[in-house]
């Protein structure tokens, strides 16, 4: 099955945190990287949609990311204690790989579907391009 949605936490793993919305180092590039190579790109995070939505405004407002590249951005409702990729409307798991920076959110049984992220709280930092290598070779692989 080919990979179709590429879902993203927000917090710490593309912005510092959802109070200050730092951006995290080449987030622009990264979010180019995601549109071209996978069907769909979404926000599955802890953080509630009005408040993503509106940290994604803000890096708009502060051309950090550009505004079409955000508003395609989709928003995966969901609840439970794991983020479950059965949450993502529209696809088998098999088709989502999820890029976050806390283990404990992943279910045991879709760690496979899991890309791993350093959490991040500002500074310098090189986690999207690396991350971006490890999904270019997940999409090769998969494809």
């Amino acid at each position: 099955m080919a990979l179709r949605v590429l879902a993203l936490d927000l917090e710490r793993t593309l912005i510092s945190d959802a109070l200050r919305v730092d951006p995290r180092p080449d987030l622009a590039e990264f979010l180019a990287f995601c549109h071209e190579r996978f069907a769909r790109v979404a926000l599955f995070t802890t953080v509630e949609e009005p408040d993503a939505r509106e940290a994604i405004a803000e890096l708009i407002r502060r051309e950090c990311v550009p505004r079409e590249l955000a508003e395609r951005l989709e928003y995966v409702s969901w609840c439970g204690e794991y983020k479950d990729l059965t949450f993502v409307p529209g696809v088998a798991p098999e088709e989502v790989l999820l890029v976050d920076d806390d283990a404990g959110w992943i279910r045991a049984d879709q760690r496979d579907r899991w890309v791993a992220i350093t959490p991040w709280d500002g500074g310098p930092d090189e986690e999207l391009l690396r991350v971006r290598r490890v999904l270019t070779e997940r999409l090769e692989a998969e494809g």
